[in-house]
């Protein structure tokens, strides 16, 4: 097998990975922005919104499937890769058994939402969803290994594949369905490449057919990937639920309008995620050294504070021509939406390296516990807001939420509010949680970054 010795390995640094990430991204992100609001001018905003239902909800239910394993995956490979048939295979084997409850309660919510495109894009994007749950898992594999660019040629080759099939088929049919229908071609197109690339680079996964199946690496996985799973699960229900309530408390056109918006918003995750894809190894392997933890984490939230600033303030000074050149005057109600939501910019570039630090620190399983109360913080102010505001409403929602959530964070991993230093050693020692699980999980266990999503 390929690529299995010491990390870092075939002159991978994490600057190399950090530019092949920040491509990577760049592409990913500008071919799915484009495809959205190319939709959203073919479409009109009503449709656009129940595209967006479709999809938030699709993308919700293919979450089941995760189960926590993709970031755990990430770790095991990252710290012991001598072990990765094992790791793989155990990992993709019970993704796909996971598959088919999935399966089974998409279709069950495409017969209850009723005949038409609606249904047909439940159909489409639930194939879409899973097989996007896949690729993700494939990318979370190749991060293990510290080889990010052979990640970078997976995802920009899904993205170009999702981005000509969606805007082909939308071309052809203008509808909902047909958008659906494209977007699930390029998906699964995609995903068949990300697999192409395991087996013939890694010699991964010589386990679908489940011959590196292992009972033990599983009960490892299950026991430990499940909160992370759970936190995951919760922390996508606050991030994304404001979709579902739009829908339901203000209609179609809100959520289309407020989903342009949002757009831009998520789109802007690009930054912290390349920085955390790059480092997230480096900061999981000095877990042992205090010192150097601190220095990595100080320079980590330096950065993200200073570009999620810049990136904010972009977005806000430019709401309304970018609402306007990129999705024209029929989505002038996303301009107020989208200034809100830049305030929240530089909150949620923070809260991307704090939850990647309470994973490394072994204080995953606080991740579950802030996830379930930023999932209430959320619903009550969206129950609130919504009705009073509509999609402004809902981004209220969510700046309030991820302030919430660095308060949270902060305290967890033993800073002093309005400091730049952490509590003593004793202190943050005592917050700590046991290392679980055996010689091949060995270290901190991690969960998903509560603020962690992709979207199309």
């Amino acid at each position: 097998m390929a690529e299995v010795g010491r990390p870092g390995s075939a002159g991978r640094t994490p600057l190399s990975n950090l530019i092949w990430k920040a491509v990577s991204l760049s592409v990913e992100k500008g071919l799915r922005i484009l495809v959205v609001l190319l939709a959203a001018r073919v479409l009109g905003v009503a449709p656009f919104g129940r595209f967006q239902f479709a999809f938030t909800v699709t993308t919700l239910l293919a979450l089941g499937t995760d189960l926590g394993l993709g970031i755990w995956t990430t770790r095991a490979l990252a710290r012991d890769r001598a072990h990765a048939p094992a790791v793989v295979g155990t990992t993709l084997g019970l993704r796909a058994l996971a598959a088919a409850p999935y399966a089974l309660v998409t279709v069950l919510v495409a017969l209850a939402v009723g005949p038409g495109d609606t249904r047909a894009a439940f159909l489409f994007l639930g194939v879409s969803a899973l097989a996007g749950a896949f690729l993700d898992h494939f990318g979370a594999i190749l991060r293990g290994h510290e080889r990010l660019d052979d990640e970078a040629h997976v995802n920009i080759t899904s993205a170009v594949l999702v981005a000509a099939c969606g805007l082909g088929a939308l071309a052809w049919g203008r509808s909902v369905a047909a958008l659906s229908a494209g977007v699930m071609a390029g998906t699964v197109a995609g995903a068949g490449y990300g697999l192409f690339t395991l087996r013939r680079k890694y010699h991964l996964p010589a386990s679908f057919d489940f011959g590196a199946f292992d009972r033990s690496v599983a009960g490892i996985a299950r026991r430990e990937a499940f909160p992370l799973w759970l936190a995951s699960l919760l922390s996508l229900l606050y991030f994304k639920g404001d979709a579902v309530l739009l829908r339901f408390l203000a209609g179609d056109a809100e959520l289309g309008a407020y989903s342009a918006a949002y757009k831009f918003f998520e789109g802007s995750m690009s930054v912290p995620a390349v920085l955390l894809a790059a480092l997230f190894p480096l900061l999981s392997r000095a877990h042992g050294d205090r010192g150097l933890q601190r220095r990595l984490e100080r320079r980590v939230i330096a950065a993200l504070l200073a570009s999620g600033l810049a990136v904010g303030l972009v977005l806000y000074l430019g709401r309304t021509p970018i609402i306007r050149i990129a999705c024209g005057a029929a989505f002038d109600r996303a301009i107020p939406s989208l200034g809100i939501l830049a305030v929240g910019v530089p909150l949620l570039y923070c809260n991307f390296g704090l939850t990647h630090f309470l994973i490394a620190r072994d204080l995953g399983r606080r991740n579950l516990l802030f996830a379930a109360l930023m999932l209430a913080v959320n619903l009550g102010v969206n129950l609130v807001a919504i009705p009073r505001w509509g999609g402004p409403g809902a981004a209220l929602a969510t700046v309030v939420t991820e302030a919430a959530l660095t308060l949270c964070c902060l305290l967890a991993l033993g800073y002093r509010v309005g400091s730049g230093r952490p509590r003593s050693s004793v202190a943050v020692a005592a917050a700590s949680e046991p290392s679980g699980g055996s010689a091949l999980m060995s270290g901190p266990r991690h969960a998903p970054p509560a603020s962690a999503t992709s979207s199309q």
